[in-house]
């Protein structure tokens, strides 16, 4: 899993031709499937020209660069970031307002976590250093986030473990394991195996 902040202006190479071909802007999601639709590249050029990708030209996010397919897949065109319906894109939807259902005030959204491997938005991260797993329980629309209870935002894992997306998403998903079996508890409810909670439903891709 990888949060959106820490990959814009990362250098972008092509597979195929082993070649620098920009940084890393931006992609599109469809905000209802969380599927994403492609991939904004800026050039290294002095005008910096923008461009994109499909969503499955992007090969790998790795810790240093992005690796594509072939830099022949991406598109110089403009980049064009227009909105489309039932679009967004990941940097206009920073600062998108959160609330729960019964319209209590929950922050901004501070960055996103995506799937590289599914090509998914999986999580939202808020303001006040908390994140939101997306699910059935979370509704994302174009001008708002509606949390279906404000127990569903939960404390970041420690900082340092963000180097190690694969160790930092598996910290995540304990926290969440961690509030279902407290809130299991507190209802007076059984658990899956009669003394520990289930983990959170995992979303698209958390597998990696």
């Amino acid at each position: 899993m990888i949060r959106y902040e820490s990959t814009r202006a990362r250098p972008v190479v092509s597979r195929e031709e082993g070649a620098i071909v920009g940084k890393f802007d931006d992609f599109q999601f469809d905000i209802r499937t969380w599927s994403i639709y492609g991939y904004r590249l800026r050039s290294s050029s002095m005008f910096g020209r923008a461009g994109g990708i499909q969503a499955d030209d992007l090969d790998q996010v790795g810790r240093d660069v992005v690796f594509i397919t072939s830099e022949t897949r991406v598109e110089w065109s403009g980049g064009s970031r227009n909105p489309e319906d039932g679009r967004a894109w990941a940097s206009r939807y920073l600062g998108t307002k959160v609330i729960s259902r019964d319209g209590t005030a929950l922050g901004e959204i501070d960055d996103l976590v995506f799937c590289a491997r599914t090509d998914t938005l999986v999580g939202l991260i808020l303001s006040g250093e908390r994140i939101v797993q997306l699910g059935r329980h979370v509704a994302t629309g174009s001008a708002a986030v509606v949390i279906e209870d404000a127990s569903f935002a939960v404390p970041l894992p420690a900082e340092e473990d963000i180097e190690n997306p694969t160790r930092w998403w598996n910290n995540v998903r304990k926290v969440f394991s961690k509030k279902d079996k407290l809130a299991a508890e507190a209802q007076g409810e059984p658990t899956a195996d009669g003394e520990a909670a289930p983990e959170a439903e995992p979303a698209p891709g958390a597998e990696e």
